[in-house]
Order: structure tokens, then sequence, then C-alpha cells
């Protein structure tokens, strides 16, 4: 007898973007919170920030040989436990991360949050929500070559889809972001399965074990700016992220008042 495999429904489409209203969010508790964070704004800033994180958080931020990834480091850390502090109505000493099986890190004290962080070049992204999702932005490189790539990463048709789009380069760079959204919300990571999931425009059927066994997945790309382009992906089908609204980035107030509390 043939077991026939389980399918997953996959839609991929985009979203017009707004910066968030506060009545909006009090209205739509589970609206997914897109925080957009340009690192260069805090550069002189980072002794303050560094306090926000554990020796351990520390001691990793100075592993890395460029110090502009170990400021990106504190900046996306700090501003990741400030969020999640104001949300729990913690103190930043509070919030602490470990890993899943699937090396995904998560917030013990609630197993509710779910959360992903992205960065490329000058700009990080912060999502937070009450599904599984991932997020991933990317610098629209105009040095890039990718033609070498695209066979190992997408289908004939997405290759196609790239070739006669007028803007060749963004289209790239859309269809990259989802898959890595996708990845990084299902915890799959990249194998050998990448090429496999379907991310052109429109509602796909696909087999659940490309997606982790998620029933439900929606993707959808934005851009933040003429240089940078991205995509959200959540698991499940029942919020609507048609628009894709920015909030409001922690102070350095916030951020030191809740290191003294």
């Amino acid at each position: 007898m043939t077991i026939k495999n389980s399918e997953s429904t996959l839609f991929c489409g985009y979203s017009e973007v707004a910066e968030a209203r506060q009545q909006v969010l009090e209205h739509n508790p589970k609206a997914i919170k897109l925080f957009k964070i340009k690192l260069s704004q805090y550069s002189d800033v980072i002794d303050v920030l560094s306090r926000a994180l554990t020796p351990l958080e520390l001691e990793r931020a100075r592993k890395y040989h460029q110090i502009k990834d170990s400021n990106r480091f504190i900046i996306c850390r700090s501003f990741l436990k400030t969020i999640i502090a104001q949300r729990n109505h913690l103190k930043i000493s509070d919030v602490c991360f470990e890993k899943s099986n699937n090396h995904k890190p998560f917030f013990p004290l609630d197993p509710s949050l779910f959360f992903n962080v992205s960065h490329a070049s000058d700009f990080a992204l912060i999502a937070i929500g009450d599904c599984e999702l991932g997020v991933d932005v990317e610098y629209i490189n105009p040095k890039f070559q990718y033609d070498d790539i695209l066979p190992t990463v997408f289908s004939a048709d997405e290759i196609k889809f790239i070739h006669d789009s007028d803007l060749e380069r963004q289209a790239f760079y859309k269809l990259w972001t989802r898959k890595e959204a996708i990845v990084k919300a299902t915890g799959k990571g990249i194998d050998e399965n990448f090429i496999k999931i379907p991310v052109i425009d429109g509602c796909h059927k696909i087999s659940s074990s490309l997606v982790n066994e998620f029933k439900n997945l929606r993707v959808s790309s934005f851009k933040l700016n003429d240089d940078y382009i991205s995509s959200l992906a959540i698991t499940r089908d029942d919020t609507s992220i048609d628009s894709v609204m920015f909030q409001g980035n922690p102070s350095l107030d916030d951020v030191a008042a809740l290191i003294e509390s």
C-alpha cells in the first residue's frame, strides 16, 4: 500500500509597508511586530547597549573578527532583549535565551513568544509574534554575480521568473529572501530540499516534509528602501500580512531604565 505524503499550503505575495499605529496594535493582538534598525545610528552608544548583555553574550560579541559584526550583535541582542522585557514586564536581566533541538533560540519564560532576527549591511530586522516565524533582509548588491548559483537554489520556473523580470536583480533577491525566511520559520535550515520550496507569487501545495510538517505558511516580501528587500514567513494562515507595519524601536532611555530596574 502506498502512503501519500501529507500536503502543506504555502502562499507567497507582496506587502505594502507602513508605520504601525498604536490603536491598530491594541485591536490586533495577533499582529506580527517588526522592528527596523539602522545599525549605523547606534555605533556611538555601544557601551550603553552592552550593559544589556550577559557576560556570555559579551564574550560571543568579542569573538567576531570585525568590529562592525561585534557591534551589530550587541545592537540586535540588546534591542531584542529590551523588546521582550517591555512586552513581558520584566527586567532585562530576566531575559535569557536557550536553544531548541533544531538550534533555534527561544525564550523559556514565555513559550508562546516567537522571534527571529536578520541583518544585512546597515539594516537589521527583528520579528516577534505568537507563531513560528522567520524574517530575512538582504542588501541588493549591484556587484554580486548570482548566475552561477541559480541552478543550485531555484527551480526552472523560478529561474525563468528571474530572467523575465524587468528588475532581474530585485527579483533574485526577492525569491532568495523568501526561501531564507521559510527555512528560518520552519527550522529546517538550508539543505538539498531548499531548491524544492516554491516561492513564486501565488498559492502552492507542497509536501509537508519540505517545511518540517507545518501545514500552513504565508510569506510576504517588502522593500525597506530602494537598496534593501526583505521577506517575512509565518506558520499559520489566520494572520494577515498584507500590510507590514514597523514598530518604533526602544529608546536608549528604555534600555537604560530596564537595565537599572
